[in-house]
């Protein structure tokens, strides 16, 4: 049931924003940013393996199977998340930090991504990830990789993984802080993206843009980071085996 509820909490975000779309005429970032997020789930998988981070096989999984560096078991709850956990959460560091800039206009720009995106979304992680699917036994770490809360049920991992999927979460808000003239990403400029969408032509190629741009941002931040430190400088595990 608890694994249904993520996909609860999805249909709704994805009806509230097709909602405003309509209502508006075009998405807002919230929207596109539940598009572009959602479709970063392959990656998932991958990222785990650079973590060690192995699922409970109980789970409904994807039938995916195993293939070369990803973690044995793939649940189908994760997709689910990729549409609410990052939106919001994205959303929500994003108009934090812009609240911080107009409060405190003279502060240091890393500073001020620092204090409004880094810190709050690991929290936001451990709390809304990390430590329920820990408590709910869905995942566990299975080795230790900085500090580590260590229990019966393995281990929870207070700073890896949650340190690159933080800095993920600056990289994103500097991308969409950090515009040009006409209002677009880096990502929008380079696919073409007109500053005046008139056309479902051109919002599709904006959609993709964004698909496109949140997929390149996690794979460089997160899972080739995470990918390539273990490969390079970690030991195997049977259980979430080296290829």
């Amino acid at each position: 049931m608890v694994e249904v509820g993520g996909w609860i909490a999805f249909g709704l975000v994805a009806v509230f924003l097709l909602y405003r779309w309509r209502k508006n005429g075009r998405p807002d970032t919230a929207a596109l940013l539940f598009i572009g997020c959602f479709t970063m789930w392959w990656q998932e998988f991958y990222a785990d393996w650079g973590a060690y981070l192995y699922y409970n096989p109980d789970l409904a999984l994807l039938p995916w199977g195993k293939t070369p560096y990803t973690t044995p078991n793939k649940p189908v709850y994760v997709l689910a998340g990729y549409g609410w956990f990052f939106a919001g959460g994205f959303a929500a560091v994003l108009n934090l930090f812009r609240w911080f800039r107009r409060r405190y206009p003279s502060a240091n720009y890393l500073a001020a991504l620092a204090i409004t995106v880094f810190v709050p979304f690991i929290l936001w992680n451990f709390v809304t990830a990390d430590g329920v699917s820990y408590v709910t036994n869905w995942f566990q770490y299975l080795e230790s990789i900085g500090p580590t809360i260590h229990t019966h049920k393995g281990g929870l991992q207070l700073i890896y993984q949650g340190v690159p999927l933080a800095i993920f979460a600056v990289a994103v808000v500097a991308s969409l802080d950090r515009r040009d003239v006409a209002g677009r990403t880096w990502f929008e400029r380079m696919l073409g993206v007109r500053p005046v969408i008139t056309s479902w032509a051109q919002r599709a190629r904006q959609v993709v843009a964004w698909i496109v741009g949140m997929n390149v941002l996690y794979a460089v931040f997160l899972t080739l980071p995470l990918v390539i430190a273990r490969i390079l400088f970690f030991p195997d595990h049977p259980w979430v085996p080296n290829p």
